[in-house]
């Protein structure tokens, strides 16, 4: 089998995860990183990824010092969750008819509003020759594939209800900010209000979800709130005091002509204390239908979501290679579900 040549773009506590998976893949070799901290330009890719050796790669910045200059076979693009950043930097890499691989949330299904910047990627992709995907572990697993799977000896499907309590300790800074970690209550419902705070790809899990079991879903609602400590907590990349936002809860509940037919929710914490708490940390599926699928994840896979989204990610990549070009979400990369004739339908999106 020929090697399959990656760069990693974004050398930060995911990209780090990939680097040192991709180490572990016989079949594959990372011969250039990229990434625009400041502490990180011009290290050895294996120092800042915690490999504890020297792979002989600098870590570059520009972007222009290694696409075009470096022969790679894929990206794996591990900078941003939203789609408004991760387009333009898409976009500079299918000029050098590179696959890209990301792992940004809110390209792994595209709501309508960010359907014009996706087919413009589509349009791209194929003119370069190259396959694009988004992919991680929720959305890209947990949520959405899992349950989308068990569908598989569904005779038909009424609703799916999935909850999900997860440890943020692991994930990195822009992860913490993302749920508002360390935040006042105010200050967290201001980044919701703003669009800012709340775990990205709760809906996009939602869509996918809707399409491939068709559910039928015309209407989602999301609400975010707030979960606060009375006691100080501490992970590797953040210290939260007493008082302040250590994790949030988010609901999205999709609708048919009224009727519930979805209803995800996520609780996720950094450190969660039982006592304090009182959370029982997994993930749960229903999938009620003819007949009914239950799915319970404990145990790692559960909570080192950092570990399986690079996981998915590297695991995806011959998948990518042998597609044919354009922009594919997961589920139009062989995945099985039920069998249904139903279109994507979601016409609205409220919050609260």
């Amino acid at each position: 089998m020929q090697t399959i040549k990656v760069i990693v773009y974004g050398v930060g506590a995911m990209g780090s995860n990939m680097v040192r998976l991709l180490q572990r893949r016989p079949f594959s070799r990372v011969v250039a990183a990229i990434d625009w901290d400041e502490k990180k330009i011009g290290r050895d890719v294996g120092d800042v990824a915690g490999l504890g050796t020297d792979l002989g790669i600098k870590v570059a910045y520009p972007p222009d010092e290694v696409l075009g200059k470096i022969d790679a076979d894929v990206v794996l693009l591990a900078t941003t969750a939203f789609i408004d950043e991760a387009y333009p930097i898409i976009v500079e890499i299918l000029k050098h008819k590179i696959h890209v691989v990301t792992i940004a949330q809110e390209l792994f299904f595209p709501l309508p509003h960010h359907l014009p910047l996706s087919k413009e990627i589509e349009k791209l992709a194929v003119k370069a020759g190259v396959c694009v995907t988004s992919v991680g572990i929720n959305p890209g697993f947990i949520m959405d594939i899992i349950p989308i799977v068990g569908s598989l000896p569904c005779w038909t499907i009424k609703k799916v209800k999935s909850e999900r309590i997860v440890d943020f300790s692991p994930y990195g800074p822009d992860e913490m900010r993302h749920i508002g970690a360390g935040l006042t209550p105010e200050e967290f419902y201001t980044g919701v209000r703003e669009g800012k705070i709340g775990h990205i790809g709760l809906l996009e899990t939602a869509a996918m979800v809707s399409n491939c079991l068709g559910l039928g879903v015309d209407e989602l609602h999301q609400k975010k709130s707030a979960l606060t400590t009375n006691k100080g907590r501490e992970s590797q990349f953040i210290k939260i005091p007493s008082g302040r936002v250590c994790g949030f809860k988010q609901n999205v509940v999709g609708t048919k002509a009224g009727e519930v037919r979805l209803d995800l929710s996520m609780v996720g914490i950094v450190y969660p204390d039982m006592e304090e708490d009182k959370l029982t940390l997994g993930d749960y599926t229903r999938i009620e239908g003819e007949p009914s699928v239950d799915i319970t994840i404990k145990e790692e896979i559960s909570q080192k979501g950092g570990l399986g989204t690079a996981g998915v990610a590297v695991n995806m990549i011959p998948r990518v290679l042998a597609s044919a070009p354009g922009f594919h979400t997961m589920n139009e990369l062989a995945l099985p579900h039920i069998w249904h004739n139903q279109e994507h339908h979601i016409q609205k999106i409220t919050y609260s």
